[in-house]
């Protein structure tokens, strides 16, 4: 009896998980649709909050679908998306070498490596107004803040990722003649790959909120300006419509890169960075 049920446990076909998938996202609609009519009816039907303070989502939703015809939206779009992708390709190179540098280097991690962990702990948000002092009110500033947000994730998570590779694969690398720049082009960083995505996927989170920043806190454009604009004039509706535009933009960047680490390290868990 136990054998033969064995035997059809291993022909049985796996369970699809698409089911779970399907179940799970049903739910989370479900509680959103909840969270969504209760709003609606706090605020239009039972008159619990005042419009004026907080609109209804269906307000809310006419506004998001102005936004999308809005030429003066598109152009803050552009700005904001240039910057931060200057900052953050700049964060990026710097990030990745520097990391590779002192995760490698026993030398510079036991010289540079605490000035990293002290720089990174320091509040930059708090340096944001001198920024725009020194670097005045244009893409300059906002440039510099998607950098100084960006960079240090990517420089710990690399160096993380310099640290545990194997010296077994380092010293077979160096039987077959690879060694210097060579080495860490093929070998090390090939291997710190996945630390560096999840530092860049961290990174760009903070970067677009420096971006953000920078504009809300002085600028003439860019989508921070938009919704400081939208608050200085009471325009609720708007500003919220301006939040969830940002929070999609967010997301999608996230899950871009999170797409393109499990393309190029298919074989990395990623619990076994984020968990760290």
């Amino acid at each position: 009896m136990t054998a033969t049920a064995s035997i059809e446990t291993l022909n049985a076909p796996p369970r699809r998980r698409g089911s779970g998938l399907s179940s799970w996202t049903t739910v989370l609609l479900a509680v959103i649709a909840g969270i969504l009519l209760i709003w609606e009816a706090a605020v239009s039907w039972l008159h619990l909050v005042p419009e004026a303070f907080l609109p209804p989502p269906t307000a809310v939703f006419a506004s998001f679908l102005q936004l999308l015809i809005d030429p003066e939206f598109w152009q803050a779009f552009a700005y904001s998306m240039q910057n931060l992708l200057i900052g953050l390709v700049l964060a990026v190179v710097v990030g990745v070498v520097v990391g590779l540098a002192v995760g490698w280097s026993p030398v510079l991690r036991f010289t540079v490596a605490p000035f990293l962990w002290l720089l990174y702990s320091t509040p930059k948000v708090a340096l944001a107004p001198l920024f725009i002092l020194v670097l005045g009110l244009g893409s300059a500033s906002k440039i510099a803040l998607v950098f100084l947000l960006a960079v240090f994730p990517i420089i710990l998570n690399t160096m993380e990722g310099a640290v545990t590779v194997q010296a077994s694969l380092v010293n077979a690398s160096r039987v077959y003649g690879v060694n210097g720049v060579a080495l860490g082009w093929k070998v090390i960083l090939p291997a710190t790959l996945p630390y560096s995505l999840a530092g860049i996927q961290r990174g760009a989170a903070l970067g677009f909120t420096g971006a953000v920043l920078g504009e809300f806190l002085g600028g003439t454009g860019g989508l921070g300006h938009m919704l400081e604009f939208a608050a200085y004039q009471f325009e609720m509706d708007k500003a919220i419509a301006m939040v969830i535009v940002m929070v999609i933009i967010a997301n999608l960047t996230l899950a871009l890169i999170s797409g393109l680490r499990k393309r190029l390290a298919p074989w990395y868990d990623d619990r076994q960075i984020m968990g760290r």
